[in-house]
């Protein structure tokens, strides 16, 4: 035995790879159009991701229109997916604000895991931007949302972590909708414990690349500030049309977060706006908005001239975008 070495006992290495054992079976029950999985009838698909595929369904018992969240079978994570996605309806199942999706159901079935949650009828508001950006009074007001959505949840402990337009839907009515708490965290809120930190792993990297704070990307714990580093990937990217940092590799795009400057284009960006983005993309985080409540008091003091006009423009992108 090397100097130093922890020993294991026999029955506690026994109970660790047994730990390690995937939670259901491996032959899993197929999902498809017309099957049927737990009380949910299973319809067409809508969007899949890393960790799963996500189908549009209907709830027998409670005959409503559903989302159905299921492991994807081709996953390298579907051996630990109803862990992953158990915890992911323990989390978002604890929200309640009208801008995050509603979890309503989690089980399984013949070794398939779901999560059953509000089917939102809109499109992705990664769809309805535009090459030149959207008027600033639109790109706050809606900014105003994800900073209200998440102040709710990062009271509540839970950290978002993936924070981008592909995971906001934006309804006829205008409403939005943030998506997909998968990645989230709960933060660590014990007295000895910095309440900011979340209890990602450190050197642990998750999240979409874009819209990853430098201190993520160098491996860091993910926190509350770097939720607000993606909202203002994400406001500047609506007022502009344009990521904030430009690469054509992933390493060029990583060192360009890491250590460029973004520029404002002029005249498409009001310059409060500007002014609330800048912070939430300041390199050091300690630079940023402390909190999201904080964005939120900023941005509801940008005026919003011609709101009205800039959503009847807006609309009209999200019907085409529905018709495509």
């Amino acid at each position: 035995m090397l100097l130093g070495q922890s020993v294991v006992p026999l029955n506690m290495q026994s109970r660790q790879k047994r730990s390690r054992l995937p939670l259901l079976p491996y032959r899993r029950k197929k999902v498809i159009t017309g099957s049927q999985l737990g009380r949910y009838v299973i319809g067409p698909e809508l969007g899949r991701g890393a960790t799963g595929v996500v189908y549009r369904a209907w709830d027998v018992r409670l005959e409503r229109k559903v989302a159905i969240k299921v492991i994807n079978q081709q996953s390298r994570l579907s051996l630990l997916g109803w862990g992953w996605l158990l915890r992911e309806a323990r989390l978002a199942g604890g929200l309640n604000h009208p801008c995050i999706c509603t979890v309503y159901d989690a089980g399984e079935e013949d070794g398939q895991a779901y999560i059953a949650m509000e089917y939102v009828e809109g499109s992705p508001l990664s769809l309805l931007l535009m090459p030149t950006g959207r008027p600033s009074a639109l790109a706050t007001h809606y900014g105003r949302f994800v900073s209200s959505a998440l102040d709710h949840a990062h009271a509540r402990g839970i950290l978002h972590r993936d924070i981008k337009a592909a995971n906001i839907m934006v309804t006829a009515q205008g409403e939005l909708k943030i998506l997909d708490f998968g990645l989230a965290k709960r933060l660590r809120m014990g007295a000895a414990l910095h309440p900011l930190q979340s209890s990602t792993d450190v050197g642990h990297v998750v999240g979409t690349i874009p819209y990853l704070a430098p201190e993520v990307l160098r491996g860091e714990r993910a926190s509350v500030r770097s939720d607000i580093w993606s909202v203002g990937i994400l406001l500047y990217e609506m007022a502009t049309g344009l990521h904030p940092f430009q690469g054509q590799t992933v390493f060029d795009l990583s060192n360009a977060i890491m250590t460029s400057i973004p520029s404002f284009p002029a005249n498409r960006i009001c310059k409060r706006l500007a002014q609330a983005i800048g912070r939430c993309l300041q390199k050091d985080p300690s630079r940023r908005y402390p909190h999201a409540h904080d964005l939120l008091g900023d941005l509801s003091a940008v005026g919003l001239p011609g709101l009205t006009i800039c959503w009847r423009q807006f609309k009209g992108t999200f019907r085409r975008s529905l018709a495509a």
